[in-house]
């Protein structure tokens, strides 16, 4: 009995189209468990560990909202009130990634290609205002779409943002995109200096990902991205719509996976008196939407 319990808390559904299939685990912070074209795997597959252990940062892909990485010292100020969230990255004393991939997701609506998962936030330590959240994930013809949106269910204007965390395969990859400057982040984790691409964080051409060790916000993404896998068939082309110009790229050498995580504002954003940080400020009533596309791409032999 209780192994056949512990299966139904990770419940795993898997979308098929063709040759294409993605897992998508509801239970696990509405997260995607793999997803391959034609057996190849274009984003670094969850471990059976992870998902016993209910871990996030071990699945292919996991939503940001409602805001992406890190608010400094699990504190910001909104409408003269001093708001402290629950912190919940432990060594740091920072709050991290919103609390959609921490929750479990329901089942909206499926079909054999599609599912739509919706999450309700209740006001709570993790976060003060109410929000409901979805996720569509469609797969076709070696193309997975990401619609997210977010609805504000609070009474007054408050940030409420929506991205997503994907991991690659490190092994062989190669990244291209462009973004007009990148925040450097500090020993504290948080971003501290705003330069323009250059040297080892210049991207612009098609870079090993090897060379860095990096975790950085890039701002002014164009909203487009190639990742090329030496010896692989199919490259990946990622493709986000204008609410998503930031990159946070995390490339880690002690990491088996990379980040490129298309994300709608810069780290912190909540803190930083300019607003221009990009935080969304939605009204009572009013959604954040955002898309994602990951279309494979045969490479020419």
């Amino acid at each position: 009995m209780s192994m056949h319990h512990n299966k139904a808390a990770i419940e795993i559904l898997t979308l098929a189209s063709g040759a294409d299939r993605c897992d998508i685990i509801p239970a696990l912070g509405g997260s995607i468990g793999s997803w391959t074209v034609n057996g190849q795997s274009m984003l670094r597959p969850a471990s059976v560990a992870s998902i016993a252990a209910a871990d996030p940062f071990g699945v292919a892909s996991f939503p940001l909202v409602p805001y992406s990485n890190r608010i400094g010292n699990g504190r910001f100020e909104w409408d003269g009130k001093q708001i402290a969230l629950a912190r919940n990255f432990s060594p740091e004393p920072h709050s991290i990634h919103g609390v959609g991939f921490e929750l479990p997701w329901s089942v909206q609506s499926r079909t054999a290609d599609s599912v739509v998962l919706g999450l309700r936030n209740r006001p709570g330590a993790a976060w003060p205002w109410p929000f409901e959240a979805q996720q569509r994930f469609a797969l076709a013809d070696g193309q997975l779409t990401l619609d997210l949106s977010a609805v504000n269910l609070a009474d007054r204007p408050v940030p409420l943002a929506f991205g997503h965390h994907p991991y690659f395969p490190r092994e062989g990859a190669y990244l291209q995109f462009r973004a007009r400057g990148v925040w450097l982040v500090g020993n504290d984790g948080l971003p501290s200096l705003l330069v323009k691409p250059f040297d080892k964080f210049d991207y612009s051409t098609s870079m090993s990902v090897t060379r860095g060790d990096i975790d950085h916000c890039f701002t002014g993404w164009d909203g487009s991205a190639r990742i090329a896998w030496q010896g692989q068939p199919l490259a990946l082309d990622i493709n986000a719509s204008p609410e998503l110009p930031n990159a946070v790229v995390c490339i880690r050498n002690d990491l088996d996976g990379f980040c490129f995580e298309p994300v709608p504002h810069v780290n912190d954003a909540v803190n930083r008196p300019d607003r221009a940080s990009g935080m969304p400020i939605i009204q009572p009533g009013a959604a954040f939407t955002a898309s994602i596309r990951f279309r494979a791409v045969p490479l020419a032999v």
